[in-house]
């Protein structure tokens, strides 16, 4: 059996050769071994990011939320979901993400453009 980490490195080859479904595979694999939260907040992390390149937002909104599970406060998470989720025109749950950003770094300008930008689109 491969270790995780050689399912991990082929999987990010993959990534970079651009056949997400293949490396999306590898993810899965290695994430079924890995021992600590940090490993699978990186994995969960990855194979969000093959969902976006296949254009499955769903999908890529739902391992966010697994990252979120693992790490509440996971600010790229919680922005590449709310991002998914005004892609699929869920404003209101997208918002919500946007005001835990906001409450984690309130000064950010990103975060609360994002926010006036939302609150637009609910109106």
């Amino acid at each position: 059996m491969a270790s995780p980490l050689n399912k991990i490195e082929r999987a990010h080859q993959m990534y970079r050769d651009g056949c997400y479904q293949e490396a999306l595979g590898f993810y899965t694999e290695a994430l079924s071994m890995a021992k600590t939260n940090p490993q699978r907040i990186a994995l969960h992390s990855n194979r969000a990011a093959c969902y976006l390149k296949l254009h499955d937002f769903r999908k890529a909104a739902e391992e966010c939320t697994s990252v979120l599970e693992l790490d509440r406060d996971h600010t790229g998470a919680l922005m590449l979901r709310a991002q998914t989720l005004v892609t699929l025109k869920e404003y209101h749950s997208a918002l919500f993400d946007v005001n835990r950003l906001m409450e984690l770094n309130s000064s950010s300008e990103v975060y609360r453009n994002l926010e006036a930008r939302l609150r637009t689109q609910l109106v």
